[in-house]
């Protein structure tokens, strides 16, 4: 009797941890990390009343997320005012635009979590009666939605500075769209991978917007080139990549992503310098190729690890566009 309720008692805890490994595998929950953003807003453009607010405001893959009904208490009262009305039968959320906000109890209460789980809305969403397509999720049973999103939709101003790390919204502007180009600061590694394969065509850039992204791409490519630690490092190398990657974790991607261009030359004394970085609706990655007069008849590949605050769209394509300097030095950073 004692072995099968023993075996009864396993098969329950087996049970459990598969339900539990089945819930946090779901493709449907995305993690939400609270903001590190300063929340600023203002309501009138002839009586300047900017202050600071703080919202429940996650960020999730990069972009804050704010609770549906806080920004229509934030802006209540202004030109931008907007209406907010559920209805619990249809399961639909509707936005008025220009009609008073009516408090329903608990707007602008508490604080995000240091991290949460967040799910796409079962909710339909509706602006001025039409049914409108949104990333919207949903975090304790709220309905949180892209702050520039949002923005757009119902045309208020949304603006970042990036120096400040301040998000901006307003209800005395219209939305206007980030500015198309702009140059972005940036920390650059460069290292020989090495790995020639027939078929590979470069150069070719990736957005990484993850630790986990980052580990899954080196777990894939490993095989393919030279990923290993370089206990020394010779003249026609460089540190290893495994080496390279170790600051990127979990915390650095919390404010920053990274921007991976890989290069193929036909000599491994070819030298690289990257000399520009912009951002806005083309991101291109500019690099200077350093070509010696003389140099080694050896194909090389190489990773450029490029570092940047987090400032482009998860799946975001980048350009790279390349600039030979030959028998030049390297420029000064």
């Amino acid at each position: 009797m004692k072995k099968l309720i023993s075996f009864v008692l396993m098969l329950a805890v087996s049970l459990a941890a598969l339900t539990m490994t089945a819930f946090c595998a779901d493709p449907a929950v995305f993690p939400a990390m609270a903001t590190n953003n300063t929340i600023v807003v203002s309501s009138s453009a002839d009586e300047p009343d900017a202050h600071v607010v703080s919202p429940a405001v996650y960020k999730i893959e990069g972009a804050n997320y704010f609770r549906l009904r806080d920004v229509a208490m934030l802006l209540n009262g202004s030109e931008k005012q907007f209406a907010v009305e559920y209805d619990e039968a249809e399961k639909t959320v509707s936005l008025t635009s220009g009609q008073p906000y009516r408090a329903v109890g608990g707007e602008l209460s508490g604080a995000a979590s240091e991290t949460a789980s967040a799910s796409p809305t079962n909710n339909a969403i509706l602006i001025g009666g039409e049914i409108v397509t949104l990333t919207v999720y949903k975090i304790d049973g709220a309905n949180y939605f892209r702050l520039r999103d949002l923005g757009r939709a119902l045309d208020f101003h949304v603006g970042y500075d990036d120096e400040t790390k301040t998000v901006f919204l307003s209800g005395s502007g219209g939305y206007e769209e980030e500015t198309a180009s702009e140059e972005l600061p940036f920390d650059a590694q460069i290292i020989r991978t090495d790995g020639y394969h027939d078929g590979a065509t470069y150069p070719r850039a990736a957005l990484i917007d993850s630790a986990e992204e980052l580990n899954r791409y080196f777990e894939e490519n490993r095989e393919l080139y030279d990923f290993g630690h370089r206990d020394k490092v010779y003249a026609d190398t460089t540190t290893g990549f495994v080496d390279a990657i170790k600051g990127y974790d979990g915390a650095w991607f919390r404010d920053h992503q990274l921007i991976l261009v890989l290069l193929e030359e036909g000599s491994g004394s070819v030298r690289h310098h990257v000399t520009a970085v912009k951002g806005g609706e083309k991101p291109e990655v500019t690099v200077t190729r350093l070509v010696p007069e003389v140099g080694t008849d050896d194909m090389a590949e190489w990773h450029i690890l490029i570092g940047i605050d987090r400032n482009l769209e998860p799946g975001t394509e980048i350009a790279v566009s390349l600039i030979t300097q030959r028998d030049g030095a390297i420029p000064a950073d």
